[in-house]
C-alpha cells in the first residue's frame, strides 16, 4: 500500500522498477540494503528490536536494461532513478566499486545537465554553475 501511495503521489507509472528497502544505519556497508517483500509489513518491521537502527526507503530496486526506454516510457521515473544514483555517488554508497574516471564522468555530464536545464551557453565557467 505505501509503493502504491507513493507511486500515485509522485505520479510514476513504471511500477515494476521500484521497491521499499531497509537501509541499516549501523552497517559497516554503506551500500547493504534489504529488499522488502510484498508480504511484509512496516508496522510489525517497526517493532522489532533494533528497528531504530534502520531507514526505509523508496527505490528504484529493479534498474531497467537500457534507461533511454525508461526515459521515453515514463520521464518522472527517469529523474526519479537519476537523482537516486546520482545521490549514491555522493553519499559514496558504492564507493569501492566505482572507478575514478567514472565519478569523472558523471560529475561532467551533471555539470552539463545543470548548465543546459539553466539555459546556459557558450563557455561555461563551474563558478557560474
Amino acid at each position: 500500500d505505501v509503493v502504491h501511495s507513493l507511486q500515485e503521489k509522485l505520479n510514476i507509472t513504471c511500477t515494476h522498477h521500484f521497491s521499499l528497502v531497509l537501509q541499516n544505519m549501523k552497517s559497516n556497508v554503506p551500500g547493504k540494503m534489504t529488499l522488502l517483500q510484498d508480504h511484509e509489513n512496516l508496522a510489525e518491521l517497526a517493532a522489532r528490536p533494533g528497528a531504530r537502527h534502520f531507514r526505509c526507503l523508496f527505490r528504484v530496486a529493479f534498474v531497467p536494461l537500457d534507461a533511454y526506454d525508461l526515459l521515453k516510457e515514463d520521464p518522472v521515473a527517469f529523474e526519479y532513478f537519476y537523482m537516486q544514483c546520482c545521490n549514491d555517488v555522493i553519499h559514496e554508497r558504492f564507493a569501492s566499486e566505482m572507478k575514478y574516471d567514472t565519478a569523472l564522468r558523471l560529475a561532467a555530464l551533471q555539470i552539463q545537465q545543470h548548465a543546459m536545464s539553466n539555459n546556459m551557453t557558450g563557455k561555461i565557467s563551474i563558478k557560474a554553475i
